[in-house]
């Protein structure tokens, strides 16, 4: 449990604060102004730089990830995927309506309108931030508790609650908790975060696009108001999360025994603890 949550404070220590130090001292040499703020020209590729740093420390230094075996996916079956991507569209879906509603204050809303009006910002924020992220919560946070004794529900939401926690942004803990339970789920069940990742782009892809396609209606674009008001926002949040929970809960009871991150390789719970006792 202490190794998965300083793997946490790793990453975020050195993904955040190493990017802000690397973009200062490059602002510096190349004597850029920096009173109104470090450019993001800068200041993103200094935090995939940083991530990278992060994520090569958590592995290599805390030894909480399984790479590249985390990217491995001949058992998983596919046929079924498409029913994860699904639920967890509707979840999110009914997780953002939610947070409209409760009016939840975003305080990043103007650094992310800024950060994906740039090439590398757009990197960052829809492949490497998406990635680095599944590798961190799932991988290291959910898989790394799983193998060592966990049960794998209560991994499941300690990953989500910290996933939802490190976000900082009021507007983002809720629906990054609720995006963390879903896809820790289907990282128990397929046992890497090929899945994961595919559909956490997709959902960042997806805001980000939302943005830019909006322009400068990104900030009356209402939700609520898309779908119909109060009353069917209401509707569609029960009926999304209620076929989102169903949807997960088909995969949770019908793929077992598939392949889990909590035994070495393909051996599943039981035949990894079999072959401890039989060490």
């Amino acid at each position: 449990m202490k190794k998965a949550l300083l793997a946490v404070l790793v990453y975020v220590l050195i993904s955040q604060l190493l990017a802000f130090a690397i973009a200062i001292v490059i602002t510096k040499i190349l004597w850029i102004n920096t009173l109104n703020g470090i450019p993001v020209s800068i200041l993103a590729p200094s935090m995939a730089v940083s991530t990278i740093i992060a994520i090569l420390v958590c592995w290599k230094g805390l030894k909480v990830m399984r790479i590249p075996e985390t990217f491995h996916t001949p058992r998983i079956k596919w046929s079924w995927a498409l029913m994860a991507i699904v639920a967890c569209i509707l979840g999110d879906f009914s997780g953002n309506l939610l947070t409209e509603i409760v009016k939840l204050p975003d305080l990043l809303k103007n650094d992310m309108v800024e950060l994906i009006h740039n090439n590398w910002g757009i990197l960052v924020a829809t492949i490497l931030a998406p990635i680095s992220e599944e590798l961190i919560f799932r991988e290291g946070v959910c898989g790394y508790l799983a193998r060592n004794g966990m049960d794998p529900v209560k991994a499941i939401w300690v990953s989500a609650v910290l996933f939802g926690l490190i976000h900082g942004n009021p507007a983002q803990i809720f629906i990054a908790m609720l995006v963390g339970l879903m896809l820790g789920v289907i990282y128990i069940k397929t046992g890497n975060i090929v899945l994961t990742s595919i559909i956490h782009i997709l959902n960042n892809a997806f805001a980000v696009t939302l943005m830019r396609l909006l322009g400068n209606k990104a900030d009356d674009f209402s939700m609520v108001e898309w779908v119909g008001g109060y009353a069917a926002a209401g509707i569609c949040i029960v009926v999304g999360l209620a076929l989102s929970f169903c949807l997960l809960k088909i995969l949770w009871n019908g793929l077992s025994p598939n392949p889990s991150p909590v035994g070495e390789g393909n051996l599943s719970v039981g035949e990894e603890n079999q072959s401890k006792m039989n060490k």
